[in-house]
C-alpha cells in the first residue's frame, strides 16, 4: 500500500482541473472521448506510481475473471459517450444493430434490480464476450476499475454471500478504491462546475441511448439534459 502520506484532495481537485480542460475544448463524442481517456490515463499513473510490487502482484483480478461483472455499474455521461463511441468506432453498422439490442435488453432486464436481485438473477454485463473477456477493457467505466480482489474464488463466494443476504470478507486494494472513486468525484465536480450534467447513471441504459443517437454528446455538451426514455 502506499503511504499514508497521499493527498487525496489535491489528486482530486488536479482531476477536475483536467475535466475542464478537455471538456472547455471538446466537440462531440470523439473529443469526449479522448478527455475520458486522459483522465483514466492519469489514475492509472498515480495508482503505478503509489503500489508496490507485492501489493500488485496479490492483485487476483484479470482476464476472463468476471465473476463481479453481474452487479449494476453506475457510469457519469461522458463515460457512456466514450464507451459508445468505442464500440461503434470501427464497426460495420450491419454489427452495431444487434450490439445495441443486447445492451437494451439487459437494460430492460435489470431496469428495477438492486445488486443482489442481479446477482440471483445471473445477469451478466453484456459487454463480456463468451470467454468472459471484457470487451470494452480499455474504455471500461471507472467504477470497474476501482473493484479489485486477492482471490477470485472468494470474490465468488462474497457475491454468492450477498446475493443470500449473508456476508463474506472479501480482501481488496483499498489504495485503488478510494483513488479511482475520488477519480469519480473530480470528474463530476468538473462537470458541474461547467454547468453539465454530473448525473451518475445505470451502464447499459446510459450507453444504449448513446449508441441509438450519438448526436446527443453535441447537446451534452451544450449543456442540455440528456432525456432518457423509459
Amino acid at each position: 500500500m502506499p503511504s499514508n502520506d497521499f493527498d487525496f484532495a489535491a489528486y482530486t481537485a488536479e482531476i477536475t482541473a483536467m475535466t475542464l480542460s478537455g471538456l472547455a475544448r471538446a466537440v462531440g463524442a470523439p473529443a469526449i472521448g479522448e478527455t475520458m481517456a486522459r483522465l483514466a490515463e492519469q489514475a492509472e499513473t498515480v495508482l503505478v506510481t503509489n503500489m508496490t510490487a507485492e501489493t500488485t502482484e496479490l492483485t487476483a483480478c484479470g482476464p476472463g475473471c468476471s465473476a463481479c461483472c453481474r452487479v449494476n455499474v453506475t457510469v457519469l455521461i461522458p463515460e457512456a459517450i466514450a464507451i459508445a463511441r468505442y464500440l461503434t468506432a470501427d464497426l460495420p453498422a450491419a454489427e452495431v444493430a444487434p450490439l445495441h439490442r443486447q445492451v437494451e435488453e439487459t437494460a430492460r432486464a435489470v431496469r428495477w434490480l438492486d445488486d443482489d436481485e442481479r446477482i440471483r438473477a445471473d445477469i451478466p454485463c453484456p459487454f463480456l464476450d463468451r470467454r468472459g473477456w471484457c470487451t470494452i477493457h480499455q474504455v471500461r467505466p471507472l467504477t470497474c476499475r476501482a473493484i479489485t480482489s486477492t482471490d477470485s474464488q472468494r470474490c465468488s463466494e462474497a457475491l454468492a454471500a450477498q446475493a443470500a443476504g449473508d456476508y463474506a470478507p472479501l480482501l481488496a486494494n483499498l489504495f485503488q478504491k478510494f483513488l479511482v472513486e475520488q477519480t469519480f468525484r473530480g470528474i463530476a465536480a468538473g462537470l458541474a462546475q461547467r454547468g453539465l450534467d454530473d448525473t451518475g447513471r445505470e451502464l447499459t441504459r446510459s450507453v444504449g441511448r448513446f449508441l441509438a443517437s450519438p448526436e446527443l454528446a453535441t447537446d451534452f455538451l451544450a449543456g442540455q439534459r440528456i432525456a432518457f426514455p423509459d
